[in-house]
Formats: C-alpha cells, structure tokens, sequence
C-alpha cells in the first residue's frame, strides 16, 4: 500500500509498504479522509517526543473497517472515526479520570492515516474507535481527534457569557476554540494572529480579530477592555514568550491557558507577584480522555461544527508536498488526504 513515511526530520517521501495485519483485538481501517495538522509539520521539522522515526504520518482519520482481529468489537464495513491514544484504564492517572496522562497511552497509538490502510492498535479500539452514522460525513469525522482536544481545553478553564476571551494564534485549532467558545455563551471573543486570510474566517465565525503585524494585542485588547484585560487568554502557539506576555495582560482573577506544546528545553520566566496577588491562574491542558472524544463525536453528529470552515481542501496524498507548502505559508485550514 502507499504510506506517507517520514524518515527523520526533515525527510518525507511517499512509498510502498507491508500492508498491515490486525492481531488480537486490533482493527485495519481504510481510510477515507486524513487531516493534516499542525503537529505533523512539527514532527516533520523537529521530531515529536512521543512518536519516534520512522513514522507513517498523519493521526486525524476516518474510514471503513477493512478486517478485524479476533475479539475486536467491530465488523468490515463499519464507518469509524478514532482517537489518537489508548489509556491502560488500570493506572492512577486513569483511575481517577486523568487518562489523558496515562503514561503508557502513548505506546501504540493509532498513527500513520496518511496512508491508504491505517492499523488501530487494541487499546485504541477498546477505549478510541467510534461508530459513525451515515449522516456524518468523512471529513467530519475526521475532526474527532482535534475538537477532543479542544473540549478538554475548555474543560480547564470557566468561561461565562460574561467571559472577554484572547485566543492567541490563527490556526485551526484556534478557530475551533473560537467555535466552541462562541458555541459555549462566551461574551466577547478576540483573536491575536499575523495571516489575514486567516483572521477573516475568525471575524465570519464571530470573533474580533488583531493582526499581530500591525497592531499592538497589549493595546488593542486593554483599550477594548476599558484597561481590565481579558479575563481569558488561550495560547495556541506554543511560543514561550507569547506565553509571558499573555500573563501580564490577562484580567486579575483571569486563566491563561497554555495550549500548544512549545519545543524541547524551553522555558518560561513567570511573575510570582502576578500569580499570587492578582489570582491569576496559568493552566496547561494535553490531549484528551475518552470522555472528551465521546463528547466531541456528540457536537459532530449534532453539527455544531461547520466542518467547511475547518476543511477547506481535498487533496490526493501524491500531493504532499504542495500541500504542506500551503500549510507553511497558512493558506486555508485543514486539508483533507483523500487516499
């Protein structure tokens, strides 16, 4: 079959490899629709810590089931979407609700969609792989793995329909928070990113938006409001020094969620006088738990989602390397590898 390897860092090729073969409990899925996503260019340009070279790359998938190992709860021809991770279920971090730290969730996960056949490892079926209904389209379903993550970041923090929130970057993931929030009753909505193509599909979904190149987001948001700050800010860039302006902005009283994972070895310098006397909460949020997943496939059937808005091109895997070109440049959203 065709696979979308990447080698090491900085080398990706299209190739022709084993088909796989589902053991115990596991299920081959062919898949329908891929999505790219910004940690696979991150893992292309620097490695990712928990999924080693080489890699089959992509993991926001969905298709039909192709075979079944014995014992796995599924049959050929079911229509799937699955998470990422399988969480043990049996270690503290899953007993009490936190199985998105399980620290063995990450051995098998169900990586390698860019491809036309994906395996899905046991502990993934058990806990990760979902029926979808025959209104939910491909591409939808694909978002499964994404807006999991995104409701587990809402889960973190409070948001009210009195809530100023600062999203901090443009990409999709920043718009689906933009989405959920606004799906959520938050008051006002403010997105700090540097692409104008981008921020126009921000200020369609509802939200206000600064265009970091020519304006000051300091400014901008303390003169909107009325010098408080918002009382929510999300960084979804994962740059350590945005993270540092972004304490020093929010409201007192406020939650600075960190969002992305920013690369190996960085830090961050933090004002203790910030944290304590004006009660500001800085907060991270990694992954999501079956919880979050089932709750995300829930918002997609229910289509609260408006999945064109996220998925804005179709494109075979032969052109991966367009296609991830585009993607550097932060033309469109997510793109859909239809093997």
């Amino acid at each position: 079959m065709r696979a979308l390897v990447c080698e090491r860092a900085g080398e990706v090729a299209l190739r022709e490899v084993p088909e796989p073969t589902p053991a115990d409990g596991e299920v081959i899925v062919r898949v329908a629709a891929a999505l790219t996503c910004g940690t696979d260019l991150k893992m292309i340009r620097r490695g990712h810590p928990k999924i080693p070279f080489p890699v089959i790359l992509g993991h926001e998938f969905s298709g039909v089931v192709s075979r079944v190992g014995p014992g796995a709860p599924f049959q050929p021809g079911d229509r799937v979407a699955s998470a990422v991770s399988g969480p043990c279920g049996g270690c503290p971090d899953c007993e009490s609700g936190r199985e998105n730290l399980c620290p063995t969730a990450f051995d098998r996960p169900a990586w390698g969609a860019f491809a036309d056949l994906v395996r899905v490892p046991e502990r993934v079926v058990a806990r990760g792989l979902k029926l979808i209904p025959a209104s939910l389209s491909f591409a939808a379903a694909a978002l499964l793995d994404p807006l999991a993550c995104v409701v587990r970041g809402l889960s973190r923090i409070a948001l009210t329909p009195a809530s100023n929130l600062l999203i901090y970057g443009s990409g999709p993931i920043a718009l689906l928070f933009t989405l959920m929030a606004r799906h959520a009753g938050a008051a006002r909505i403010f997105v700090a990113g540097r692409r104008p193509g981008r921020l126009a599909c921000f200020r369609a979904a509802g939200a206000e938006t600064i265009d970091v190149s020519q304006t000051s987001v300091r400014a901008a948001l303390l003169e909107a409001t009325a010098a408080r700050g918002p009382d929510v800010i999300i960084d979804t860039t994962g740059d350590a020094g945005i993270a540092a302006d972004v304490i020093e902005l929010v409201a007192r009283g406020g939650v600075v969620l960190l969002f992305a994972g920013g690369p190996r070895a960085s830090r961050l310098s933090v004002d203790t006088a910030r944290i304590h006397y004006d009660e500001v909460s800085l907060i991270g949020s990694f992954h999501y738990t079956p919880s979050d997943a089932r709750q995300a496939l829930d918002l997609l059937v229910a289509g609260t989602v408006p999945v064109d808005a996220l998925v804005t091109a179709e494109r075979p895997l032969e052109e991966f390397a367009d296609v991830f070109e585009s993607l550097k440049r932060g033309e469109g959203m997510k793109t859909a590898f239809v093997p």
